[in-house]
């Protein structure tokens, strides 16, 4: 009996993930009252309790008093226990940088607490064949869903809040949860979506494989279809550069050796259109340097520069959780030579492997590079064995360029990834 009330629990984890973005972007815009109903109030700023944290203390207790089957110790193990000494560690340094918009407490629980948790629980649900069957269809059915309601909004702007940000980019619902329901990040909606094209593609490809009848393919199909539109008009370049050479080595996996030469020309030529198209918008003209400020490219330059020199004088204790901004704007004259505008002082280093050093120091930085090793590892020796590696991939690869991590619900499908792969 308890079993099945944690699986119910599990199959309602992306209702509730998204249901948890929705309340913390609109919270002080339609709900500010229920604020003072949240179970842990916050202590910064930026801190807070969403109805999603709320559910996970829900999952968490059925987890414990659910019957459990053994566990065979994996890598991914030693992964998480290099992060666990990095917290441990992280606190024993911490030194708050002002001003401090996030709390450190807050910082440490819906970026490694929650997500790590929920993954042990997957871990241990998802070896339920049943379970793992269920649960993969309900998370593209809800981001599916999910999906269509911003493309919804996207063609008619009749939701609440900005619909796109100063580049015409689709960012909805990642608006200013303070102020003003301006847009924000479109790179966001990204790594929300990017990732489930690549979940629902390699379920696509397992059930042709298996040769199920064409009706079988609705909801991958369906999935497929609303994350590529959705991807395609945030214009997130490496989001969906990421996700289409995922998706371009998944086929070229599975497809017979004669098809391989003419399936490359064919992407090579997919690749030429999609630049001639975009080759003219403003996104894309900036990339190019054509702008009155500094691209994404000399900005990221500036902002690998600052990690090298923050790295050679803090490589084991790192920064500390959320001092990553006010750690920036406080050195970057000292380590770059020259100060930024303050609108532009990047919230985190852009990279996943410097942001697991900058949190939790040495350790974080060999969690994460153990993360790599590790998928690869999985992907080149299992191969087809292991095609579910290719999801978290994908956060991975576009963690070379930025962080896909730190939002909770970005940080909570990283996990929800690696333990669906892990289960699989």
């Amino acid at each position: 009996m308890t079993k099945k009330v944690l699986n119910i629990l599990i199959y309602l984890v992306p209702v509730f993930l998204i249901a948890g973005i929705i309340d913390y972007r609109f919270h002080n815009y339609f709900w500010p009252d229920l604020n003072f109903f949240r179970i842990i109030p916050s202590l910064r700023m930026f801190d807070f309790f969403s109805i999603f944290d709320a559910f996970l203390l829900l999952v968490f207790a059925g987890y414990l008093i659910s019957p459990r089957i053994e566990k065979k110790v994996k890598w991914i193990d030693f992964t998480i226990l290099f992060l666990i000494i990095g917290l441990i560690l992280s606190r024993i340094f911490y030194v708050q940088i002002e001003p401090s918009i996030k709390s450190y407490w807050f910082q440490v629980y819906i970026n490694y607490a929650n997500p790590i948790l929920l993954f042990f629980v997957l871990m241990f649900s998802l070896k339920d064949v049943k379970v793992f069957k269920n649960f993969s269809n309900i998370l593209m059915i809800v981001f599916g869903f999910f999906g269509l309601v911003i493309l919804f909004e996207y063609f008619t702007g009749l939701l609440p809040g900005e619909t796109r940000d100063f580049l015409m980019r689709l960012a909805w619902p990642y608006i200013d949860p303070f102020f003003g329901l301006k847009a924000e990040s479109a790179n966001w909606l990204s790594y929300l979506f990017g990732p489930m094209v690549i979940f629902a593609s390699v379920h696509l490809a397992q059930k042709i494989k298996e040769h199920k009848k064409v009706l079988n393919y609705l909801v991958e199909s369906l999935c497929i279809f609303i994350s590529v539109l959705v991807l395609i008009l945030t214009k997130s370049y490496t989001g969906i550069g990421v996700t289409f050479l995922i998706i371009a080595l998944l086929v070229f996996i599975n497809i017979p050796r004669k098809a391989k030469k003419y399936f490359t020309l064919g992407f090579v030529l997919l690749i030429a259109i999609f630049i001639a198209t975009q080759y003219n918008t403003q996104k894309f003209q900036i990339l190019l340097g054509h702008y009155s400020k500094e691209n994404s490219i000399e900005r990221r330059e500036q902002i690998y520069t600052f990690n090298y020199e923050a790295f050679k004088e803090n490589w084991l204790k790192g920064i500390g959780p959320g001092n990553y901004q006010s750690f920036f704007k406080e050195n970057m004259e000292k380590y770059i030579g020259t100060a930024i505008p303050e609108e532009e002082v990047p919230p985190h280093p852009h990279n996943l492997v410097t942001h697991f050093w900058s949190d939790l120091g040495i350790f974080g930085l060999i969690a994460a590079l153990s993360l790599y090793i590790g998928t690869f590892y999985e992907l080149i020796v299992k191969r087809k064995k292991a095609l579910f590696f290719l999801i978290p991939l994908y956060f991975l690869a576009h963690g070379m360029l930025d962080l896909p991590y730190g939002l909770e619900e970005n940080s909570i499908l990283f996990w929800v990834f690696f333990a669906i792969a892990s289960a699989s």
